[in-house]
């Protein structure tokens, strides 16, 4: 079964484009970890609301795949990254917002992450030479 993008508006297509494909998170169940439970169940409503679409119903979403375009640095983040701005897809979402814009204010969020990272590492860092 080829891999489509379920993204309104995007006619990516796994065996004809150059792009990747990534599914729907899934509810996680780990028996001793509720917090993971709880942010994967977070992520998939925070995703099923960025794709806006009322026909992508439980059977669906079971298959359904977002390509990369529709993420900043062209994958997801890892499942605990919540404050990436790949944590969930943004870019390109097909609802009548501009290219351009939405590129550049994913470039924004983008930089705005890695300095906020950057400046996490150098508090750090810091504290470790006071001790």
């Amino acid at each position: 079964m080829p891999a489509f993008c379920c993204v309104i508006n995007c006619g990516n297509r796994g065996e004809r484009d150059n792009v990747k494909f990534y599914k729907i998170p899934k509810i996680l169940n780990f028996k001793h970890k509720e917090h993971i439970n709880k942010l994967s169940k977070v992520r998939r409503e925070k995703w099923i609301n960025a794709i806006k679409r009322e026909d992508l119903v439980e059977a669906k979403l079971k298959y359904a795949t977002v390509c990369s375009k529709h993420f900043i640095s062209g994958k997801p983040a890892d499942r605990e990254d919540v404050t990436h701005p790949d944590w969930v897809p943004h870019l390109n979402l097909g609802h009548g917002h501009k290219l351009a814009k939405e590129e550049s204010h994913g470039e924004a969020v983008l930089k705005r992450f890695q300095r906020a990272q950057k400046r996490a590492k150098l508090v750090k860092e810091t504290q470790v030479h006071k001790a």
